[in-house]
């Protein structure tokens, strides 16, 4: 039985370039997809009227599938890549953004054959650190992780504690101690390499932070750097040997609510990567001598310097011209080396006498050669292995019947043929990203791209591969602070979007962009505080569901979550109404003149003129968790009145005109879409399935008289199937509707009746008797009389009138024997009148009084008499 909480309602730049800033918030920052096991059962919110609710006869079977929707090769960012020396071999280390599977993949620097790839327990942080001698050592979530590149091995050495989650950026120190930063801790954390035990940790690094990330070493191992964000973004150094008291560096003009991104320790100054106050990033370089800041003698691509050479150099890209600068120096000159053809890299690295100039395409990874002295080297072609990611969004073409996917932490766009099953991964110069939301208009395809909240738009007849096919409308980070495009809809004139903040912010924005021109319009503060992450439309109004949760490292909302409704041609806001109670609400979906919008438990009724709450629908029992973006999907049936609701893996078909309610698919992800005929595809894990939802149907004498009755708009469907009763060798089905639930019984010595199990006699009928004892099978309807009705049951012959009136209450007669039998003989409601109490013992006589003022008693052995 629920036990509901009732709340009242008041009326009325390249690829890795972005992707850097993933690895500058950690793996949980690319929104690890949330299908887990639920907290605790808790109080459902109930919001205006509970609606009644029944099980609905529904099933889903699998009828459907195409594999690994979104794959790739794709590197967790610029850092999980490196070049390292082991004897006189040279090897390229890489680590990708899948789920697990082949995420560690090194190859031969020189001539890009694989050596070994290996999986992981969970995704990788992508970042490492070599000790020369060919051990690697990396994270896999909160797991320290070991590879011998030479014996090709790997295992998993410890997992830390203390409420660590994630372990980035790890240094070795010069007595070969391992650091790492952390979240959400905000320290950084020093492990034993041999057991991956702890051996010490830092203080929280500033105020309230809940990264340290971006660490670096000094030349002589003994001096880590570190960047922290989001609340107190700074730079902080600490003795290796004395780590209880790290210092604040200090940076001059750094922007708040941000993470400093990267720092990389060379000679004696420090590389800083971080936000100026106007929010953009900027690369800033200390010296460690003279303890003072400066300006980089020359801008470079993305955020790669190259370790040391022999000589003292460091080298970057700075935009096609390859340079060099020897950080050792008190006064850092820049230095022409050569002119190259790749104005930005995905990473820059360097083995003896030979630099490496890397980039990335979609399952593409090479390498430009180039010695120090800056003579072409050739360049090389690296066998990577494409691997399935975790799908992070996808919405479904039914002009083509073409699913476009997303991939968790992945690159661009993948189209699949839902007939064909024929594969394409988007062209490199997509612009895209991680998908967070989708949206089809037309032959347009509106892609919402994380990070810095970029807007593209695809022309689908040319297909994914084709580079002319994409267009960069907009780009929110630097104006507006927006990070990830979740909710779409389209309007009568315009294509409009939602948005979820960047890192430190609270605060969506509401997007549009007019469909005859592509012009973008953003409106901030349509709902202060509260992330925008699912739309709907109806002509030029859109209605809009909200999450308390912020961008990351800002505390979430504590207000309640939100619905609206605003003018997409001006952004203004039409209503907002708050739902109680509620951190996050999903959906919505418009249907006639309501609007149904899904927590975790519950889909909610609104008036969709003025958001006034009708009706909660509660599904299942009160779960508690944080609020996120993406943790419930709703959407309608095409053609009915019935909604999907997904939510902890689960899809459950809810009936708007019935109440019903039941489960057709587990261990699901959480994106839904349908194709041309109408048909549920539904994502699980890197796959995705076509649904069939079998309804449960009623044939036979049951299905006649359901039928005859005016099945389902009076009835409701049914519960489930027709099944057996032991008494009168009967069948029963059960119906329902709006609360009204109705038991259909047959068999062949009573007929096909009907009890409505939610009236008067339908209760006394469930409540003393049911089908399996007592009372027996329905042999007649309910016949009704002035002021009340009655319906006759049999068992086996023995028969047993259920009488309600309105005046005395629903009382039974057994007329097979004694009081009952002595009634039918009298005359029945003509001679002693209607009941007014059951049957019952007073002393040693049974009694039962009647409506004409008679009261009838037997004892055994004697025959009924009467007294007035």
């Amino acid at each position: 039985m629920h036990q509901h909480q009732n709340v009242s309602v008041p009326a009325g730049v390249s690829r890795r370039g972005l992707f850097s800033a993933v690895a500058a918030l950690g793996s949980a920052a690319a929104v690890m997809p949330l299908v887990g096991t639920p907290a605790s059962a808790t109080a459902a919110v109930v919001l205006g009227t509970e609606a009644p609710v029944a099980k609905l006869g529904m099933s889903g079977t699998e009828v459907g599938r195409h594999r690994n929707i979104f794959r790739s090769f794709t590197l967790t960012s610029s850092a999980g890549i490196g070049v390292v020396a082991v004897g006189q071999s040279k090897f390229v280390v890489t680590f990708n953004a899948g789920d697990g599977l082949d995420t560690v993949q090194i190859f031969n620097a020189d001539t890009g054959t694989l050596h070994y790839k290996a999986s992981t327990p969970a995704k990788a942080a992508g970042n490492f650190v070599h000790d020369g001698k060919g051990n690697l050592y990396f994270s896999s979530g909160k797991s320290l992780m070991h590879v011998s590149v030479t014996g090709r091995t790997i295992r998993q050495l410890a997992t830390v504690q203390g409420g660590i989650t994630d372990l980035y950026d790890f240094q070795l120190d010069y007595k070969g101690r391992l650091w790492a930063g952390t979240y959400p801790t905000g320290v950084v954390v020093c492990l034993d390499p041999a057991s991956g035990k702890e051996i010490t940790r830092t203080p929280r690094l500033g105020t309230g932070n809940h990264y340290a990330r971006g660490l670096s070493i000094s030349p002589d191992g003994k001096t880590i750097w570190a960047g922290t964000g989001t609340a107190d973004p700074n730079l902080f150094r600490f003795d290796v040997d004395v780590p209880s008291t790290p210092k604040r560096v200090g940076i001059p003009g750094i922007g708040t609510n941000s993470i400093v991104a990267r720092t990389a320790a060379r000679g004696r100054k420090v590389f800083v990567w971080h936000n100026d106050r106007a929010g953009k990033e900027i690369l800033s370089v200390y010296d460690t001598v003279a303890q003072t800041w400066a300006p980089s003698p020359t801008s470079f691509a993305g955020r790669s310097v190259s370790k040391t050479d022999a000589a003292g150099y460091v080298y970057v890209n700075a935009w096609g011209v390859l340079r060099r600068m020897r950080p050792g120096d008190a006064a850092m000159k820049a230095e022409n080396v050569a002119t190259v053809s790749e104005k930005s890299l995905v990473h820059l690295g360097i083995a003896g006498s030979h630099l490496y100039l890397f980039t990335e395409a979609p399952s593409v990874l090479r390498a430009t050669k180039i010695t120090t002295a800056g003579a072409p080297a050739g360049s090389v072609g690296y066998r990577v292995v494409p691997v399935p990611l975790m799908t992070q969004s996808m919405v479904i073409d039914p002009r083509t019947n073409t699913l476009f996917s997303g991939g968790y932490r992945g690159d661009g766009l993948c189209s699949t043929n839902l007939a064909t099953g024929a594969f394409a991964h988007s062209a490199p110069a997509s612009g895209i990203e991680q998908i967070e939301g989708m949206v089809v208009d037309g032959e347009k395809l509106y892609v919402g791209s994380y990070i810095s909240s970029v807007i593209v738009e695809h022309r689908t007849n040319r297909g994914v591969t084709d580079s002319a096919s994409y267009r960069t409308l907009a780009r929110l980070g630097p104006s507006h602070r927006q990070s990830r495009p979740f909710g779409w809809a389209v309007t009568t004139s315009h294509v409009v979007f939602g948005t979820v903040p960047e890192p430190g912010y609270r605060g969506g924005a509401l997007g549009t962009i007019e469909r005859a021109t592509s012009k973008v319009t953003v409106y901030d503060n349509v709902v202060p505080e509260l992330s925008i992450v699912g739309l709907a439309a109806a002509g030029d109004i859109v209605y809009g569901c909200t999450s308390a949760r912020a961008g990351y490292g800002a505390d979430d909302y504590e207000g309640a979550s939100v619905v609206f409704a605003a003018e997409a041609r001006t952004g203004a806001v039409r209503w907002r109404r708050a739902l109680p109670g509620t951190s996050e609400n999903y959906g919505p979906v418009l249907m006639g003149s309501f609007l149904y919008v899904g927590t975790l438990d519950t889909v909610v009724e609104l008036r969709a003129s003025d958001g006034r709450v009708m009706r909660t629908f509660v599904l299942d029992e009160g779960r508690s968790e944080r609020p996120a973006w993406q943790n419930v999907e709703l959407v309608r049936i095409p053609g009915t009145t019935r909604l999907a609701h997904l939510a902890w893996g689960t899809v459950t078909v809810l009936d708007i005109a019935t109440g019903q309610h039941g489960r057709v698919l587990a261990k699901a992800h959480k994106h839904m879409s349908f194709d041309s005929t109408g048909a549920l595809w539904v994502t699980t894990g890197n796959d995705v399935v076509k649904l069939r939802l079998d309804a449960v149907n009623t044939s036979g004498a049951i299905g006649a008289k359901y039928a005859a009755m005016g099945g389902a708009p009076i009835l409701g469907y049914p519960e489930g199937p027709q099944r057996a009763v032991a008494t009168n060798s009967g069948i029963m089905q059960r119906f329902f509707r709006n609360g009204k639930a109705t038991s259909i019984y047959s068999s062949s010595s009573t007929g096909t009746h009907a009890v409505e199990t939610s009236s008067a006699i339908g209760k006394k009928f469930v409540g003393l008797g049911k089908e399996d004892r007592g009372y027996g099978l329905p042999s007649t309807d309910a016949v009704r009389f002035s002021g009340g009705a009655y319906q006759v049951f049999n068992n086996a012959g023995r028969t047993t009138r259920v009488v309600t009136t309105t005046q005395y209450g629903t009382f039974s007669i057994e007329e097979y024997w004694g009081i009952g039998k002595a009634w039918v003989a009298a005359g029945r409601d003509t001679a002693w009148g209607w009941p007014t109490e059951d049957e019952h013992a007073v002393g040693s006589e049974y009694v039962q009084r009647f409506s004409k003022n008679v009261t009838a008693h037997r004892v055994p052995g004697k025959s009924v008499w009467i007294t007035k």
